[in-house]
């Protein structure tokens, strides 16, 4: 009978030990979590192109990510007027769900508002005289991984960044190549990618890309780009990191006319960039 009770106060404690550890385990993973970076670029470069026409950006981010795998983010850097007609601040505002299945595993689905201030053709400073057409642009996307490698893919149901047969059509709106341009509305353009991330010792990071940019209703636009590069991680929430960008199949984007100015820029160049990141 001694050796029933004493069995059974065991159990009994071993029971509430697991409770509440459990409840502690519980209490530890906190609902929401609010991660923030922010960031000092020698050029903001976004699929292979420079959005601050070769110059230094800075930039911020903060999301919002729930337990369940949902998230909102918002992110912003300044761009350049010489490429996006009167914008000089891009805001990215995004929403979507991810989460991991089998172990090694993930995915994340979601979309982007990506909104420029003021940014429109009509109001371009040199040149041309436009139609109204605003920069912003609407982009859904997806993405599959499994360990170290992700594919992703996205598209626009809006115009792609404004761009339309007023501003950028066949015959001049490229000057690196005048027989290319849009031919529509270009809504309905879209991206797909891969990419690997591999975390060596000492805080180390190497990464790689490819991918390819569509832009519906044109021709000779749409280009491949690729990124190599290597981060490193130290206490306190630094980093810096250094990667190698390059793009092959257009050459519409060389000596690009400014929006803003009487100069011109190669948007596409092949360039090393580095940059440095605080993360909270």
């Amino acid at each position: 009978m001694r050796k029933s009770l004493l069995l059974v106060a065991v159990l009994g404690t071993l029971a509430s030990s697991q409770a509440v550890m459990a409840a502690e385990a519980a209490a530890a993973t906190p609902t929401w979590t609010f991660p923030t970076s922010v960031s000092l670029v020698s050029d903001y470069i976004w699929r292979g192109q420079s959005q601050t026409w070769g110059n230094p950006a800075v930039q911020a981010g903060i999301e919002a990510d729930h337990v369940s795998g949902a998230y909102v983010g918002f992110w912003g850097s300044n761009v350049s007027s010489n490429w996006l007609p009167n914008a000089n601040l891009e805001m990215d505002f995004s929403a979507g769900f991810r989460n991991t299945f089998a172990t090694d595993f993930k995915y994340d689905i979601g979309g982007t508002y990506i909104y420029y201030p003021d940014g429109d053709f009509a109001k371009t400073q040199f040149g041309s005289a436009y139609n109204k057409s605003k920069l912003n642009t609407l982009e859904l996307y997806g993405s599959l991984g499994w360990k170290w490698i992700t594919v992703k893919g996205g598209y626009m149901p809006t115009k792609f960044y404004g761009w339309n047969t007023n501003n950028s059509a066949v015959g001049g709106g490229f000057p690196g190549d005048l027989t290319a341009g849009v031919t529509g509305d270009t809504k309905g353009s879209y991206y797909y990618s891969a990419s690997a991330s591999y975390d060596l010792p000492m805080g180390i990071n190497v990464a790689g890309e490819i991918g390819r940019q569509t832009i519906a209703e044109s021709t000779g636009l749409d280009w491949t780009w690729y990124k190599a590069g290597v981060t490193k991680s130290f206490e306190g929430g630094w980093a810096v990191n250094g990667f190698y960008t390059a793009t092959t199949g257009s050459s519409a984007y060389e000596k690009f006319a400014s929006f803003a100015n009487s100069t011109t820029s190669n948007v596409d160049t092949s360039k090393f960039v580095v940059g440095i990141t605080k993360s909270f």
